[in-house]
């Protein structure tokens, strides 16, 4: 049997989704949908990435993605976790 995308033009109806956990958030299946974002900025400039962080977290998104196309980036995350860290104890 062949599942449409969509059963019907005039109601609404969620699809049944994987179930995926973030950390702490739960994304997909009946979880409501969540405010996400991605940072714009050179993920080697560290603070830059975490200052737009904690603006996107001020307006109010859930879930930041951040580019890591290298090594070099993928090797940098780590720092900027422990500086997000650092700074939203401190922005408190």
């Amino acid at each position: 049997m062949m599942q449409f995308y969509c059963e019907s033009l005039d109601s609404y109806q969620r699809l049944r989704t994987r179930e995926v956990r973030v950390g702490e958030l739960l994304l997909g299946n009946f979880h409501p949908i969540r405010v996400q974002t991605m940072t714009t900025t050179d993920t080697m400039d560290t603070m830059a990435t975490v200052q737009q962080s904690i603006r996107c977290i001020e307006a109010g998104s859930e879930l930041i993605r951040i580019t890591a196309p290298s090594k070099n980036e993928a090797e940098n995350l780590l720092v900027i976790k422990t500086s997000s860290e650092k700074e939203v104890i401190q922005h408190r």
